[in-house]
């Protein structure tokens, strides 16, 4: 599963590194949608049995906004088989231009019905332990996502800006994100990306993003993978998943932990 490339057009290339964000549709097949899908479910189930936390903090507000599972391809096989797909992956090489991309780490976000919060607007890079900026993430429906189910918004251009202070992520509103920006980029209008499952985004780690609470009956579930440009260097920060790596201050990101994928063929 998850075999041959999904080839980009130089033109989308150039819109993800102008705007810092690219849609993507039917990058995965109803059977491979499908298969993620009950690995993940089988996964919060083994989470809620063994009553184990597989990511941050487990505070009541944070709870509302997703259940966050990290490193999950760390332990299902079928996880694993779509966090190291070289078509993913090469999607992620071919917007960076890089050689070769490596592993940073993979986590399901499930947003419950009902009870549910929006995720407040935000960059991801400035969570990272790296010194460079050009790590990127793939999210991946494995639902249909709306407006109603906390889809994603981006602001276009906002990786430009370089990297801001850090945010709750369960303190969001919709207007969180006019505290946080400067006024030059107060103009832009975010834009929402509804998608059918099997549909996915590449986002920079410096574009600010934002996930409305799932107002529906069902559950949105989502599979991102992070991506890290070959040549990147680990910067100390404390981070969700630990100081993996044992790795110095400007030391290169290497080793299985951090697997090398999406080679050029």
């Amino acid at each position: 599963m998850y075999g041959g490339r999904f080839p980009l057009l130089e033109e989308q290339i150039l819109f993800y590194e102008s705007q810092g964000y690219l849609q993507l549709h039917n990058v995965l097949s109803p059977e491979e949608v499908s298969t993620l899908r009950a690995a993940i479910d089988v996964a919060a189930e083994d989470r809620k049995r063994l009553k184990e936390n597989w990511g941050p903090r487990v505070d009541e507000g944070y709870a509302k906004v997703f259940l966050q599972m990290v490193n999950v391809w760390e332990r299902y096989p079928a996880i694993e088989e779509y966090t190291l797909s070289p078509r993913i992956a090469d999607i992620a090489r071919q917007l960076t231009r890089a050689p070769f991309v490596r592993l940073w780490h993979d986590h399901a976000l499930i947003k419950y019905p009902n009870d549910s919060k929006a995720t407040a607007w935000h960059q991801d890079k400035v969570y990272w332990p790296m010194q460079e900026s050009g790590a990127l993430s793939c999210w991946m429906a494995l639902d249909d996502v709306t407006i109603q189910k906390g889809c994603m918004w981006f602001l276009p251009g906002s990786h430009t800006l370089g990297p801001l202070d850090p945010v709750d992520l369960g303190g969001g509103d919709e207007e969180s994100l006019l505290r946080t920006l400067p006024t030059s980029m107060r103009g832009v209008r975010p834009v929402v990306m509804e998608m059918k499952a099997g549909s996915c985004t590449f986002h920079h780690g410096l574009t600010f993003h934002y996930a409305g609470p799932n107002v529906t009956s069902g559950p949105r579930r989502a599979m991102v993978t992070i991506f890290m440009p070959a040549g990147t260097h680990y910067k100390k920060l404390e981070h969700i998943v630990g100081d993996r790596g044992n790795l110095t201050e400007g030391e290169e990101f290497h080793g299985p932990l951090f697997p090398a994928v999406g080679r050029q063929q």
